[in-house]
């Protein structure tokens, strides 16, 4: 392939106030989607249960409509669920949690089993970018199962019944209401509140809720000003005091596992287009934050610093500009890989420099990005040059790294787990199939 120039893109192809003859064609074609297909019936009750990795290690955590907490049994032991966060506007929730130690063997929420944290991570399954997105005229038939997949990948996903689940965030698209006489999305919730984030990640997400525990990523839809009062009661690794209040930045941390180590980094702020030193200086910081751990570690962080985004004239566009110039001599060389979002395809990248492998698995659920290209060796993205990139484009689904003999297998899958990429990471080169 000739070597091709990337400029920057401006927070992926889908962003309302984006403009492009492709993005109109696109939500016209969905605005004339016409299957129906309501997912299944509501609950009597909102009650969910999970495991999550958090800045302070692994806790359960419960979402009731009760002021009360469920029960938790750790190891056969009742212990009592603490509210993290309780009834407020437009949440008529209680958030509950426990701290779950490492070393756990059995576990349970109101009698639901969970799994409990993990010894050993031989099976990670990657998803990202699930929500339905509604935001202008750019709209997806949130009641269609084909041209909103998420419950169905979700439960199929499930099966695979990995050691942990990594969600490299965006949970939240339904931002504007449903346009007037659109069918496909007709009575959507929408904004930061509980029945929009239910009916967007809780409810069709909960077969994934249960099959693992979670490491979950920030997206740049869970800032604050967009989603951040959902996220921050819900699924922010952060502790909460009595007046839950969204944090701007969230420090990277640790998950307690090993082999690999993995750190789950915050860079939503991150501006594509120029260099911002301010976010620049935190994200330096960031990036940084395994200069003293062994290998092998991985990032996983929601916007990826080099990507491939085709857009409709055959410009070649994807760098990071502030993330680049925050990862410059920056990232540790026990990182092998980095885990991302954002863009709305899969795509695997290794590169001639010496950088960690860069995944970007965004095919959850929301609008897909249509024209990313299948083979995009020797690219040029700012400072890096592709030794191997693969794309696929226009697929939803989901992700697998499974641990081989001295590599790690990483497999894209369809909705319906049908296999449509293989490649092997080999420290931080891959070799796709």
């Amino acid at each position: 392939m000739t070597s091709t120039k990337a400029t920057p893109y401006k927070s992926h192809a889908f962003d309302a106030d984006d403009r492009g003859d492709f993005l109109c064609a696109r939500a016209l074609g969905m605005l004339a989607l016409g299957a129906l297909f309501f997912s299944g019936p509501a609950r009597a009750e909102d009650s969910y249960h999970w495991l999550q990795a958090t800045a302070d290690g692994w806790q359960a955590r419960a979402i009731t409509q009760s002021n009360a907490c469920p029960a938790a049994d750790i190891d056969g032991r009742a212990v009592a669920m603490t509210p993290r966060a309780g009834p407020g506007d437009d949440f008529p929730i209680t958030v509950c949690a426990v701290t779950v130690p490492k070393g756990t063997r059995s576990l349970t929420i109101d009698g639901a089993p969970l799994r409990p944290p993990p010894e050993r991570i031989d099976k990670a399954l990657v998803i990202g970018d699930t929500g339905c997105r509604l935001k202008g005229i750019f709209v997806q038939d949130c009641n269609s199962s084909e041209a909103w997949p998420f419950r169905r990948i979700a439960e199929t996903a499930a099966k695979f019944s990995p050691d942990i689940v990594i969600h490299v965030g965006d949970y939240h698209y339904r931002e504007t209401a449903c346009l007037p006489g659109m069918a496909g999305c007709a009575g959507s919730p929408h904004g930061d509140n509980w029945a929009a984030w239910r009916a967007d990640f809780f409810e069709p997400g909960d077969a994934l809720l249960r099959a693992a525990p979670l490491a979950l990523v920030r997206g740049n839809h869970e800032i604050c000003k967009r989603a951040g009062r959902g996220w921050t009661r819900t699924l922010s690794p952060l502790p909460l005091g009595d007046n839950p209040q969204c944090a701007e930045r969230e420090p990277a941390y640790r998950v307690d596992i090993a082999d690999p180590t993995l750190y789950i980094l915050d860079t939503t702020e991150a501006e594509e287009r120029t260099v911002v030193v301010e976010q620049a200086a935190f994200l330096r910081s960031q990036l940084a934050v395994a200069k003293d751990t062994p290998g092998p570690v991985w990032y996983a962080f929601h916007k990826p610093i080099f990507s491939l985004f085709r857009s409709r004239i055959g410009e070649t566009i994807g760098i990071n500009e502030t993330l680049a110039a925050a990862a410059h001599d920056t990232i540790p060389a026990s990182v092998q890989a980095i885990l991302s979002g954002h863009l709305h395809a899969f795509e695997a990248l290794s590169f001639r420099e010496d950088r960690p492998a860069q995944f970007i698995v965004g095919v959850g659920g929301t609008a897909m990005d249509p024209r990313i290209p299948a083979n995009f060796d020797g690219a040029t993205i700012g400072e890096a040059t592709v030794a191997q990139g693969r794309g696929v484009a226009a697929t939803f689904g989901f992700a697998t790294f499974e641990r081989g003999d001295g590599e790690w297998i990483v497999t894209d899958y369809d909705a319906e787990a049908t296999p449509r990429l293989r490649c092997h990471l080999r420290g931080r080169r891959l070799d796709c199939e």
